[in-house]
């Protein structure tokens, strides 16, 4: 029989045998670096962004006449120095750069090496006070439940399909300790009347985009605020970015229960 090991199948093997043999490892941060960083036999990881990635920062600024920037950042303001934040699908990085400045622990998380290769630069350029860790591997094989302060998953969860996003929702929601925030910035549900047609055009060319130059499915705007909540958080506040009165987009900050 010929059996072909994936890096997620050896993770769970070294985090059951590792402890037993030192006594050391409890939590995902303890796993070897070879592991953390996701050695795969298999298949190497794919790239979806590989084509488009040098650009996606620029693009989405131009596209939102500068409200996308803004939207990532929004929630930040609720930090604390010395909080724990996970940034999923971080691409070039403005959030997780900006929460390293306001005194965070960041670590950083993308399947993309192009994305990732675009943010070590960044990193380089505007160096910013504290260390940030970088993990490049699906966000389901970070395990560090109730860890982090606040998870902030911008423009990420666009990317899949309906039920897909609900489990990658939910698993974003395990990461976050009791009382922690999740954060989601993404495109507006649209709502009725003109103001929707605008807001499901704005949607549709940009999805129409990424679905035909990435590895992102094609499909209506998700229940943003219901994924926050099926993700077992309720919701504190939610700020729009418009263009000239039109709400485009949303940062969504949620509180985990418990």
């Amino acid at each position: 029989m010929n059996i072909m090991w994936r890096r997620d199948h050896i993770r769970d093997m070294l985090h059951t045998i590792i402890p037993r043999i030192t006594g050391a490892v409890s939590t995902y941060n303890d796993l070897p670096a070879f592991v953390q960083t996701g050695i795969m036999l298999e298949e190497p990881m794919k790239d979806g962004y590989w084509l488009v990635g040098f650009q996606y920062e620029l693009s989405g600024h131009l596209y939102s006449l500068g409200r996308i920037p803004r939207c990532k950042s929004a929630m930040l303001k609720h930090l604390k120095e010395g909080d724990k934040v996970l940034v999923a699908g971080v691409g070039h990085g403005t959030e997780a750069i900006e929460a390293s400045r306001l005194g965070a622990d960041v670590t950083a998380v993308d399947l993309s090496e192009t994305m990732l290769k675009h943010f070590r630069k960044r990193i380089t350029k505007e160096k910013p006070p504290k260390e940030i860790r970088i993990i490049h591997d699906d966000i389901f094989n970070v395990r560090d439940t109730g860890q982090y302060d606040m998870v902030i998953s911008n423009f990420f969860l666009n990317v899949f399909s309906e039920t897909r996003v609900r489990e990658v929702a939910n698993h974003l929601g395990t990461l976050v300790r009791p009382g922690g925030y999740l954060v989601v910035g993404e495109f507006v549900l649209p709502e009725q009347g003109w103001r929707g047609i605008v807001q499901t055009i704005n949607w549709y060319i940009a999805i129409s985009i990424y679905s035909s130059t990435t590895e992102a499915v094609f499909h209506p705007v998700w229940d943003y605020p219901g994924l926050v909540k099926g993700a077992g958080c309720t919701i504190e506040h939610i700020e729009y970015f418009d263009i000239l009165g039109v709400n485009l987009y949303w940062s969504i900050l949620g509180r985990k229960i418990g």
